[in-house]
């Protein structure tokens, strides 16, 4: 990746991480992980579930925007309720 910094907050919103923000802030999600990268890192960022490991159960998210320049990878922690 390079050096360029980037705005988080502008970047986590314009992939609609207020309405997760909420989803957490009412309990119906207990967090959320998140990456973001730049659209030329996608295949080696997202590789390995997009760079989270799978040591619980989760779903990941990958939000592209191509005319963006970057992306997002959300994790939110599941409890599917397997035995």
């Amino acid at each position: 990746m390079s050096d360029e910094k980037i705005n988080v907050y502008e970047v986590f919103k314009h992939y609609g991480g207020d309405e997760y923000k909420s989803l957490i802030n009412k309990g119906e999600i207990d967090g959320m992980d998140f990456l973001i990268g730049k659209i030329g890192d996608i295949n080696k960022l997202t590789a390995g579930m997009a760079g989270f490991g799978a040591e619980r159960s989760q779903r990941v998210i990958i939000d592209f925007d191509k005319d963006y320049g970057y992306f997002i990878a959300k994790r939110i922690f599941m409890d599917y309720g397997a035995l």
